[in-house]
């Protein structure tokens, strides 16, 4: 298979470095930005979000948002929508992944027992003009290089080449039969590239290195402790651990927790296909956990659950996560997706994603949540940004241009696509600016966030 961007020419862009500069509330010249006059309150998106989410874990996600800019952009996609949707779109629809920040790029492990690099996180995925996606990756390499400390040449230049690098991926799957496109892949001897660099590379090796070790029975030696019989269950430490049989009962509507996961697990059971219902059947749930997870996901009912086989090394860890309705939804009416929300999930991520966890599912819980359900810590592994140089975050936005590239044409049409970038390179040029704009924007969204901490109307927590 001839994949330019996979071979020889992956590491080669090259082309001068240009300084833009963007000031808040300014029109942009291809469409038009909103004001901040003219933009709802952030804080109050992401309040009203808030609503349906476990109260005590609130704080967390405060604090987790709290952070630095980057850190607020990762948790508010939901801003970002509505910014977007307040702007003229090509109408080039495709699956979006509707929160393709750098973060949400990772490692996990294939049905065959590959290590992938692919989109990791779907919780937001919707049907929507491809450009979406882009611009929240774009935003996503200035803010991160923001956070590096890095000039803003240095931001300029990051940005411009990932976006140039979806631009020339996109011209690379339009020239390709549907079949080789269809199961591209970017092998780990590729993403470990003498060509990228160095910083990248041993960067790189050791997130590999550590991938390969996060397994169920690592997930267990970290999580579990023994229930003084023999059996298995999870250390209680609340808020961000708790165990389903200390929770309050009304978060369980009453039930006992035993009858509460059988039914929810029953109804996830039903969504795998039958030889995988077959292979689960061979395990028996132990335990079950509330759990914490990521930022934008901090609130929501995300559950872990221990299975045992009859075998000694028969442990499975599964991860049921509350899919709550994407972010993108109420501004793209007019595009259906699954109305069962951990369906919509499932069948996003299984349709942007070149192989997919063979336990993927969903159900619905006994309240009625609609929820997803995925191997816990199977080889994922993921870049952290803090020990990248400008050359090694540089190249890893490349990486993610790619694989966002590879996710749009299996959903959408990629030769439209590739005709409406044209020249990759002047595409690189255009979106920087919205790009500059979507930062600076999360940055006084971050601004305003603090001072409601300080003021005591929002609160945090010394948990993270």
């Amino acid at each position: 298979m001839a994949l330019g961007l996979v071979g020889e020419g992956f590491w080669g862009f090259l082309f001068p470095t240009r300084q833009f500069l963007c000031t808040l509330g300014e029109t942009l010249a291809h469409g038009g930005m909103t004001t901040l006059m003219e933009r709802p309150d952030s804080l109050a998106l992401l309040a009203q979000q808030e609503e349906q989410r476990l109260p005590w874990l609130l704080p967390v996600r405060h604090s987790r948002m709290a952070e630095n800019p980057f850190a607020f952009f990762r948790g508010a996609a939901a801003v970002m929508a509505s910014d977007l949707a307040r702007r003229p779109h090509s109408g080039l629809i495709v699956q979006l992944c509707g929160d393709a920040h750098l973060l949400n790029f990772g490692f996990y492990g294939s049905p065959e027992r590959q290590l992938l690099f692919d989109i990791n996180d779907f919780d937001e995925t919707h049907p929507g003009p491809f450009e979406w996606d882009v611009q929240r990756l774009a935003a996503s390499l200035v803010l991160a290089a923001r956070s590096l400390g890095l000039s803003d040449a240095q931001q300029a230049k990051i940005c411009r080449r990932g976006v140039r690098a979806y631009g020339e991926a996109m011209a690379e799957f339009a020239a390709m039969p549907a079949l080789p496109m269809w199961v591209a892949r970017l092998p780990l001897e590729r993403l470990i590239d003498q060509r990228a660099s160095a910083n990248l590379r041993c960067h790189l090796e050791r997130v590999t290195a550590g991938a390969l070790r996060r397994t169920s029975r690592q997930a267990v030696r970290k999580l579990c402790e023994s229930d003084g019989s023999g059996g298995l269950r999870f250390r209680h430490q609340p808020p961000l651990i708790w165990r389903f049989e200390a929770l309050p009962p009304d978060v369980l509507a009453g039930l006992d927790w035993q009858a509460w996961i059988n039914a929810a697990h029953g109804m996830y059971r039903a969504s795998l296909p039958p030889a995988m219902r077959q292979l689960l059947a061979r395990f028996r749930i132990v335990d079950t956990a509330l759990k914490a997870v990521g930022v934008g996901s901090v609130g929501t009912r995300c559950a872990v659950t221990v299975l045992v086989g009859d075998h000694p090394d028969d442990v499975l860890v599964i991860q049921g996560k509350q899919a709550e309705p994407s972010v993108l939804a109420p501004h793209l009416p007019e595009l259906q997706a699954s109305p069962h929300q951990g369906e919509r999930v499932v069948q996003g991520q299984r349709l942007m994603q070149t192989a997919s966890d063979p336990f993927l599912g969903w159900g619905t819980n006994p309240l009625g949540h609609g929820i997803y359900y995925r191997q816990f810590r199977d080889w994922k592994g993921s870049v952290d940004v803090a020990q990248l140089d400008a050359d090694g975050l540089k190249d890893y936005g490349k990486l993610c241009a790619w694989t966002l590239a590879k996710a749009h044409a299996r959903s959408g049409d990629s030769r439209a696509i590739a005709a409406h970038i044209g020249d990759p390179k002047a595409y690189g040029r255009q979106l920087l600016e919205p790009a500059l704009e979507h930062a600076d924007l999360a940055a006084h969204d971050h601004a305003q966030l603090l001072q409601a901490i300080a003021s005591g109307r929002i609160s945090t927590s010394g948990i993270f």
